[in-house]
């Protein structure tokens, strides 16, 4: 009788299955592994949308909320522009029709609203203004949410204040440190289609050495021009002064972009016998007046200096002539 050998299964072990992965051998293993990776596939990528099309949150429970179309809610649209890091566009101002008012004593030139009749100017007084003049650019109405009236155009020789640091429109705190070096205050900035080149003066609220402020500067030869916009007396001063001017007076940087040096042109000097017989005065440096229409008159408006006769011991300085006083070459009567 011929004795058979019982055969005994042998199983197959992780070390046989890679040592040998493609044996046929070992088919049912190669099954088994297949139908993990198709499991594991499944949770990965099937959890996330049932999660998502279910609105239910796992981690928290709580329901997903319809916070509305951010296509049509600017809000929205504005706080995912800071999300990704996109600068904001400040509001686009026409200046078409703007008037521009033009200044060849003090060489510039500047475009302001055609409605902005109201243009006055005062020259230095007090022994710690460092300007020669100001003049000042007002809006014919503001209404109570508005509080802004205008802008400033200051003046200064360099002479008196060579940098914007100097000029009368930064103000240095009582407890500021005597250097300031560490105080941001300015850099530089290009406005306008000539790309011309400003200083900006942006100081926050809290700055440890000088008082909230914010305007533009530019140094042209012997003069630096400070052009600043004006707030309500009454307004409380805001934390950020340029971020506030930027959302509620956008004609102010339209301002400042039309902001051009032109030559200085100046009157000759009179003769010695005709300057001997009339009072003498500091070029045009008047106490007060109002231009119109490119000449300097009186700001009152119920006054008539041209009916005033011209028998003075002085000389006006206000464009609204008194009968003690005589004409003053600047004026238009």
């Amino acid at each position: 009788m011929r004795k058979h050998k019982s055969k005994t299964k042998k199983t197959i072990t992780w070390a046989d299955f890679i040592k040998h992965p493609f044996v046929r051998k070992n088919e049912p293993m190669l099954h088994t592994v297949e139908w993990s990776l198709i499991l594991f596939a499944f949770f990965i990528i099937g959890l996330p949308i049932i999660y998502f099309q279910s609105g239910e949150g796992i981690v928290g429970g709580g329901k997903l909320k319809y916070m509305g179309n951010i296509e049509n809610s600017t809000q929205s649209l504005e706080i995912a522009k800071q999300f990704v890091g996109e600068t904001i566009s400040e509001p686009v101002v026409d200046i078409t029709g703007w008037d521009t008012y033009r200044n060849q004593w003090y060489g510039f030139e500047i475009k302001h609203p055609d409605n902005w009749t109201n243009m006055i100017f005062k020259t230095a007084g007090a022994k710690s203004s460092r300007y020669d003049v100001v003049y000042k650019f007002r809006k014919e109405e503001s209404g109570e949410n508005d509080p802004y009236i205008g802008f400033d155009v200051a003046v200064y020789p360099t002479k008196k204040a060579d940098s914007l640091e100097n000029t009368n429109d930064v103000v240095k705190r009582d407890n500021a440190p005597e250097d300031t070096s560490s105080c941001p205050l300015s850099d530089e900035m290009i406005l306008g289609e000539e790309n011309i080149v400003f200083q900006k003066a942006s100081v926050r609220k809290g700055n440890a050495c000088f008082e909230p402020a914010y305007f533009f500067s530019i140094k042209k030869d012997d003069y630096l021009y400070d052009i600043v916009p004006v707030a309500r007396e009454e307004a409380e001063a805001p934390v950020n002064p340029e971020q506030d001017v930027n959302e509620k007076f956008p004609e102010y940087k339209q301002v400042v972009a039309s902001f051009k040096n032109i030559p200085i042109s100046r009157p000759l000097a009179l003769p010695r016998a005709v300057a001997r017989s009339r009072p003498s005065f500091k070029s045009c440096h008047l106490s007060g007046g109002k231009v119109s229409g490119g000449k300097i008159i009186c700001a009152a408006k119920h006054d008539h200096p041209r009916n005033s006769p011209n028998k003075g011991h002085h000389m006006d300085e206000d464009c609204c002539m008194d009968p003690d006083e005589s004409r003053n070459p600047c004026c238009s009567y």
